[in-house]
């Protein structure tokens, strides 16, 4: 298992939240038996990326909506 502070090398190069998720993720699969340390990291930091990509656009959304919706 992974924590914030003890993580593989290839998580180094994220920030924080990103990190976090990729962390997340890898403990899940190896909770799901998955063996294969390099394949884990590689997954989990791919689709930690993905979900940071589209986290962003969906605060995006929500902050041009809200701003869009004033009168002045």
């Amino acid at each position: 298992m992974w924590t914030p502070t003890h993580f593989p090398a290839a998580m180094r190069s994220l920030n924080a939240t990103t990190r976090a998720k990729a962390i997340e993720l890898a403990n899940q699969l190896i909770g799901q038996g998955y063996t294969d340390k390099n394949e884990i990291i590689q997954h989990s930091v791919s689709e930690a990326r993905r979900w940071a990509r589209e986290h962003a656009q969906r605060n995006e959304r929500v902050f041009v909506s809200s701003h869009s919706q004033r009168t002045f």
